[in-house]
């Protein structure tokens, strides 16, 4: 099984079809995953749905395709936004993985297009 990093080094993160490879190459590792990430009008990143099938749950699918997602977009300096929906019985569960991930509540400053109610930055290159 592939990383993210080897995922971003073939999608040579400047290519403009990188979060289609990633996605496709998601979606194929982990059959029955949602996996819907676009790039927005300003360049920044949204992810309209990852979800992981049930059978699956549990094993860090959801951590590990969002941490690849961050290092792309930590790589070209765009926020990563998006709008938890969880299952009934899942949202303090999910509202802790995304705070875990370097996610936060949207403020009106926010310079992003789109209604997200989350965001993450990007973090600064070591």
């Amino acid at each position: 099984m592939k990383t993210f990093r080897e995922f971003l080094r073939e999608t040579k993160a400047s290519k403009p079809d990188a979060l289609e490879t990633i996605q496709r190459k998601t979606k194929a590792r982990t059959p029955g995953m949602k996996y819907v990430v676009h790039t927005t009008s300003s360049g920044d990143i949204r992810v309209d749905n990852i979800e992981v099938p049930e059978n699956q749950r549990g094993k860090g699918i959801a951590k590990r395709t969002f941490k690849g997602l961050h290092k792309y977009a930590d790589n070209i300096g765009k926020n990563v936004s998006l709008t938890p929906v969880a299952k009934p019985g899942y949202k303090e569960k999910l509202d802790k993985m995304y705070g875990n991930l370097g996610y936060r509540d949207r403020t009106t400053s926010d310079k992003i297009a789109g209604a997200d109610t989350m965001i993450r930055t990007p973090k600064e290159k070591k």
